[in-house]
């Protein structure tokens, strides 16, 4: 067998592509990792990591290895666990107030029923979680691309639609194109400040001026506002059609507008072997999955002319 703490090394350098990362991960010097691989590459009689000026990538028998050995690894950390038995293992989840709320909440049971060993403590803000400072092990963020030495998978694209509720859509001064928004109030979400100011100008308005404007700090209560009447607010389709408050709202019109973000979720390259994680992402993926395949239409009830 190689040294165990050669492999140990390798592995977070494999992971990570970056001796330094490895280092601070593992708690030594990236000399240290340096020395490590070194001596694994001697063992092999083989080099695993081509170096470069300001990186290193693996070589072909460095990729091939790596996979072994993540898997090797993986299979302890799973046997660990098993052997920790009916131990709660806690997961640290950051997500936004809306897929947290309109989303993720209806769905846990689905999650504690298949995983009873695991729970979960959610933390809902607007800020975007810091993986380097904060204690947190999986984040779910809408985003138009994922931070970079994160690993980051895609659960569903985005598009803004407006919303508001069906009397602002009919009468005096109703709504029936975009450049009616001139009458009206725009409502903000803090978290997106210039979200209005993108779609206006995907529509070719981008100097348009509203009547006024109304800004909360999260999405919910923005749209229970709309709901009531007090503006227009625009909506991230699919998923705003799990908000309760949609319940009322209409989309007085709905120009084609590109998708403007995604949601992903991420978490450290080097938690990717932990069973824990790799349940709730497996589990995530599959419910968002499902969902996407039911929701890629506005609904009939949402639609004016319903």
């Amino acid at each position: 067998m190689p040294p165990l703490t050669a492999l140990r090394a390798f592995h977070a350098a494999g992971e990570l592509l970056s001796f330094q990362e490895a280092a601070r991960q593992l708690g030594v010097t990236p000399s240290a990792i340096s020395h490590q691989v070194r001596t694994l590459e001697e063992w092999l009689e083989t080099p695993l990591f081509s170096r470069m000026a300001r990186r290193i990538e693996l070589t072909r028998d460095g990729k091939r290895f790596h996979r072994a050995v993540s898997a090797a690894f993986a299979d302890i950390s799973t046997a660990a666990s098993r052997v920790h038995g009916g131990k709660r293992t806690t997961l640290k989840i950051s997500a936004l107030p809306l897929i947290t709320n309109a989303w993720l909440i209806p769905r846990l049971a689905s999650f504690e029923e298949k995983h009873p060993n695991i729970s979960l403590a959610i933390e809902t803000e607007n800020r975007i979680a810091d993986f380097e400072r904060d204690d947190v092990d999986v984040g779910i963020r809408n985003v138009r691309a994922p931070t970079p030495g994160l690993f980051a998978r895609k659960l569903l694209d985005i598009r803004l639609v407006p919303l508001c509720a069906r009397k602002l859509a009919t009468g005096a001064n109703a709504l029936r194109a975009p450049k009616d928004l001139v009458h009206h109030t725009l409502i903000h979400v803090s978290a997106r400040p210039d979200a209005w100011g993108r779609w206006l100008a995907a529509v070719g308005l981008p100097k348009l001026k509203p009547k006024r404007d109304l800004r909360f700090d999260t999405v919910p209560a923005a749209l229970e506002a709309a709901a009531r009447g007090h503006g227009v607010v625009l909506g991230m389709s699919p998923l705003v059609w799990e908000a309760p408050a949609t319940a009322s709202l209409v989309v007085p019109f709905a120009p084609k507008v590109e998708a403007t973000s995604s949601y992903y979720v991420v978490h450290r390259k080097a938690d990717r072997a932990r069973p824990e994680v790799k349940a709730f992402i497996e589990w995530l993926t599959k419910e968002m999955a499902s969902f996407v395949r039911t929701h890629k239409a506005i609904p009939a009830s949402a639609r004016l002319e319903g």
